[in-house]
């Protein structure tokens, strides 16, 4: 019985540990046409129930070139991209709650009550700028022909914390999540006064995903 009670101990150990693959082979670099057998491969990895690991390598060397998860169909955890060396080259940070809705702190004042502030507000260019620097469309959103415009809301203390990001008009769950992770992104701004007193302020912007 003891023997018995031991084989199926670890076969049930070995079944938990096994992780559902599946691999595709491609001609070119890009992912973009399949082959039975090719120089390049994805590995696709299902990690539970809801997240999967996407890797895409050299299929002779076994040389990543980029790592990606997925929760779902919304991009998950930390995706990386590599040099030809196999050092790392760049990362996306996709580990955050995406969350809906409009999330206004007892205290804070929306943007426009600011009055003239805002006419001559530096933190306009460093958004825009920020934006601009970070943005990235999704490419299976590009695959699809998706585009939308979504609306961030976020808080600047008076320190120029940004903080409550939110999503209060979502596009789609690709452009949603990647507007989510460029404002997550932005950290810091210039901190708003009024009336010489150092206010939170609540402000909204729109992204918009177009493709030519």
């Amino acid at each position: 019985m003891t023997k018995i009670f031991i084989l199926l101990l670890l076969f049930s150990n070995l079944a938990i540990s096994q992780v559902d693959s599946e691999i595709k082979y491609f001609k070119d670099k890009y992912g973009k046409t399949e082959v039975e057998s090719g120089p390049y491969m994805l590995e696709i990895k299902k990690i539970n129930d809801s997240v999967t690991n996407h890797t895409f390598s050299k299929t002779k060397k076994g040389q990543k070139i980029w790592s990606k998860s997925y929760l779902g169909k919304q991009p998950y955890g930390l995706w990386t991209r590599y040099d030809k060396k196999g050092n790392i080259e760049s990362t996306r940070d996709y580990n955050f709650t995406l969350k809906y809705g409009e999330f206004i702190p007892e205290n804070a004042i929306r943007y426009w009550e600011l009055g003239t502030a805002t006419q001559s507000d530096p933190n306009n260019e460093k958004i825009q700028q920020h934006i601009i620097k970070h943005f990235r469309y999704p490419e299976i959103a590009v695959e699809n022909g998706t585009e939308g415009r979504v609306t961030v809301q976020f808080t600047i203390d008076e320190n120029g914390k940004v903080d409550n990001l939110s999503i209060t008009e979502g596009a789609d769950i690709l452009l949603d999540t990647e507007c989510f992770a460029i404002m997550n992104s932005l950290k810091q701004l210039e901190p708003y006064k009024k009336n010489g007193q150092s206010v939170v302020v609540y402000k909204t912007i729109p992204i918009t995903f177009r493709l030519k």
